[in-house]
């Protein structure tokens, strides 16, 4: 969305760096640590040591990071180093075997956490896509703003991939930026509960400030309110006039 912070609110401590050739051969895990600032980092695993949590860098070496100033870790499962062939299936034609049933998708998430502990997302977790589409239309309702709209931001924003976040540090469902979570006191932007409630109230402060103008409201919440003033309508931004297009188009389906 909107220009790139700096990273100046995580300030972190390297502990030490292990030469790969040190590194014990495990299956391949990938869990991503989710930082309050917007950005993610790759780690192997992590632990608690007082006021920090230490995370395990891939490939060697950890880094300490201050408790408040990460938001979650979401748990990867480790893949497998090798997998055994399938049996043959008695009657199959052609000696087809029949896959195992997909894991059933999980529509929520535990946030509660003591105070300083990362909140831990369970391997494979993810969050269905129609409870999420459920929850952006009730808050949409509350809220008085209009839910094809909602849906349709969310849509082009994130895909309804809860955790996103843009190399600009936008975040969540709604792609909010950290001014925005700060302004609109989002707890955990990673929550979709608090994340489309923040970027709801910001859009339908959008949609007030230009008088129900929805084409208006969809470029400040790309661009900013001070670009939209600036230009008095749609900023001659090719990523915002397409952002608007895309919004439209999808709230019209």
């Amino acid at each position: 969305m909107r220009h790139l912070l700096p990273v100046r609110s995580v300030a972190f401590v390297l502990l030490s760096a292990l030469p790969l050739a040190r590194a014990v051969i495990t299956p391949a895990r990938a869990d991503i640590a989710l930082l309050r600032n917007g950005r993610s980092l790759t780690v192997s695993d992590y632990r608690m040591d007082g006021d920090r949590v230490v995370l395990v860098m891939e490939g060697g070496g950890e880094i300490a990071l201050l408790n408040d100033q990460i938001v979650a870790i979401r748990r990867e499962p480790p893949a497998p180093l090798s997998a055994p062939a399938p049996a043959q299936q008695p009657g199959s034609p052609d000696g087809a075997s029949r896959s195992a049933p997909p894991a059933a998708l999980m529509t929520s998430l535990d946030f509660r956490q003591g105070p300083g502990v990362p909140m831990e997302l369970a391997p494979g977790a993810v969050f269905d896509r129609e409870a999420l589409r459920d929850l952006a239309a009730r808050i949409a309702r509350r809220h008085q703003v209009d839910e094809a709209l909602v849906m349709a931001v969310i849509e082009v924003e994130s895909r309804y991939d809860a955790f996103a976040v843009s190399p600009r540090g936008a975040m969540g469902l709604m792609q909010l930026m950290p001014d925005t979570v700060a302004r609109f006191a989002v707890r955990n932007v990673f929550n979709p509960a608090e994340n489309v409630d923040g970027g709801v109230r910001y859009l339908k402060e959008l949609l007030g400030r230009y008088s129900g103008q929805v084409r208006l409201a969809l470029a400040a919440y790309n661009a900013g309110e001070e670009a939209v003033d600036h230009f008095r309508g749609i900023p001659p931004f090719r990523e915002t006039e397409q952002y608007v297009v895309r919004v439209l188009k999808v709230r019209s389906r």
